[in-house]
């Protein structure tokens, strides 16, 4: 018998219907009402300060995404069908020269707050453990997975302390919090007045957000590194910044370390007796600086370390360093350093170069170290358990003593992570000795063929006078990749000379003595030295290899920012 279609389609429908056909229930039934979707509503204000006008706001969330324009409040709101926490949100300004990333963290709430600011770049970029644009544009499972209510807490937490002496976020969340921006006449709150300063001392260091995002990426132990890279910079140089300076002047009796002051908007430097040298810029010669009626010359390296040459009268003169005052936690100790030295020896004889090598945990406790002489090899000795320095929480830094002397060491760290010591070595009777410089071994890389290298360079000799600054330049002349050595040749004279990397230790570059003829036809002699960069400090220091008082001597190279 043939089959009855239309049964067979009613039956089906029945069986997919909350009552069966013919089971007892009438077909005045009203059917079960649809279920309604879930929806997450997500809201907040973007801002830089001022409110951001009409910004188009793209919201991805896991399970959905929805956008939304912000009004002359910079405030939003918008709900998303089918959506749950946790979301990434993107903010972009009408005029789209800005672009601000938020987030709001996983949960099962149904309605959250993310505004969308310059501070919550920072957090996300922290969060994402990098570019907070690509957290947002990916938004896929890993990135999800970075977004729990732990990371993001803990990621506000860091920012807030990195940005310590700039503004003060205890106890605010700067995502969720209530942001009322100035803009469509309403006045700024609280939260908005921090987001203001944060900009104002941005727009005074010449950073941007992404500087802060990036340096605090690379320096998660070390928050005072962005807390410098939020100083007020010199107009006449970016890497002259104000704040407390350590200064180091090994030839001046009374204080061989001090502290001083550094105002760069006003450009002076106020020692620790009182004095103020108002530096006045060389024309021409960005970051070099004169003061004190000339008888005092400054040289800012691109890390803020100002190598300053002091003219006591006609025939002396004296090298100091002004080092900025970082607080840097003891693990950044960690790591074997090339140490070099220029300073007097237990006898108190004339100056001479000495160079080391020691190896630090965590601890800051040496594991293992060598004291070195020109490139033969360096004699081993057994660490004690006083071979550690502590961090000085009074002055700054770190110190170090035993039955043998004492030294004090202050850390420069970098926006990219990099970092270098500079100190001060004294006797037991805590007389100074020299200044020390500590760099990680690290493998040098080879110049590249024409590239031009500009900088000052200042020599002291075994009596510590420090020679008048020559403003230099060399350009790389050839590059030998199987010798790991290249050769430069010096602009003022045409002198040639070249250098061997990571020899006698990776870190190091070894200058063998030799002579060339200069641009006027004469020969032109050259001793032999052992050169020790400081990476990312834009500073080299390097001794000659001989310990004749007659010929010795030590140098610093500052890279011309």
């Amino acid at each position: 018998m043939p089959t009855n279609k239309m049964s067979s389609a009613l039956a089906a429908a029945c069986a997919l219907m909350l009552s069966a056909c013919g089971g007892g229930g009438s077909s005045s039934d009203t059917p079960a009402p649809p279920v309604t979707p879930a929806a997450l509503t997500i809201g907040g204000t973007a801002a830089t300060g001022a409110a951001m006008a009409g910004a188009s706001v793209q919201i991805k969330c896991a399970g959905g995404s929805g956008s939304a324009t912000s009004a002359t409040d910079g405030s939003f709101s918008t709900s998303i069908t089918d959506a749950a926490l946790p979301c990434a949100l993107s903010a972009t300004s009408s005029d789209g020269k800005t672009t601000l990333r938020s987030v709001a963290p996983a949960g099962t709430a149904t309605s959250a707050t993310a505004n969308i600011t310059p501070l919550s770049e920072i957090i996300v970029a922290q969060v994402a453990g990098g570019d907070a644009g690509a957290l947002f544009s990916s938004f896929d499972a890993a990135a999800q997975a970075k977004l729990s209510s732990t990371n993001v807490a803990s990621a506000v937490t860091t920012v807030a302390a990195a940005l310590k002496g700039t503004i003060d976020l205890s106890g605010v969340n700067p995502l969720s919090d209530a942001l009322v921006a100035t803009g469509g006449g309403k006045t700024g709150n609280a939260l908005d007045q921090k987001l203001d300063a944060l900009g104002a001392a941005l727009k005074a260091g010449g950073s941007s957000v992404a500087d802060v995002a990036a340096a605090l990426l690379a320096n998660p132990g070390a928050p005072a590194v962005v807390q410098t890279l939020l100083q007020p910079a010199a107009t006449s140089c970016a890497a002259l910044r104000s704040g407390k300076f350590h200064l180091l002047d090994a030839y001046d009796g009374e204080r061989p370390v001090s502290l001083a002051t550094v105002d760069a908007s006003a450009l002076t430097v106020k020692e620790a007796d009182g004095t103020i040298l108002t530096f006045a810029p060389v024309s021409g010669s960005a970051c070099a600086y004169t003061a004190g009626d000339g008888k005092v010359s400054a040289y800012v390296a691109k890390s803020g370390v100002i190598v300053v040459r002091y003219l006591d009268d006609a025939a002396t003169a004296r090298a100091a360093l002004l080092v900025p005052d970082q607080s840097v936690p003891l693990s950044e100790m960690a790591g074997t350093w090339n140490i070099a030295i220029y300073g007097i020896d237990e006898f108190g004889g004339p100056a001479a170069p000495y160079f080391s090598v020691q190896t630090l945990d965590k601890t800051s406790l040496s594991t293992a170290g060598a004291d070195c002489v020109g490139l033969n090899a360096c004699e081993s000795w057994i660490p004690r358990a006083t071979d550690i320095f502590t961090v000085d929480t009074t002055e700054g830094g770190f110190t170090h003593a035993d039955d043998e002397g004492s030294g004090r060491l202050f850390p420069v760290k970098t926006a990219t992570g990099q970092i270098a010591l500079f100190g001060m070595l004294f006797d037991t009777q805590k007389r100074p000795i020299g200044l020390v410089f500590f760099s990680k071994q690290t493998a040098l890389s080879l110049p590249t063929v024409g590239a031009v290298d500009n900088f000052w360079d200042m020599q002291v000799n075994s009596a510590g006078i420090a020679q008048a600054v020559a403003d230099t330049q060399t350009t790389i002349q050839s590059v030998d990749t199987s010798a790991g050595s290249y050769t430069r040749i010096r602009t003022s004279d045409g002198r040639v000379d070249g250098f061997t990397l990571n020899k006698p230790r990776d870190g190091m570059r070894y200058r063998a003595a030799g002579s060339s003829v200069g641009t006027n036809g004469k020969t032109i002699t050259f001793g032999a030295t052992l050169n020790t960069p400081l990476p990312g400090m834009g500073l080299t220091v390097y001794s000659s290899l001989t310990t004749d008082a007659a010929t010795n001597f030590f140098g610093i190279s500052i890279g011309k920012p």
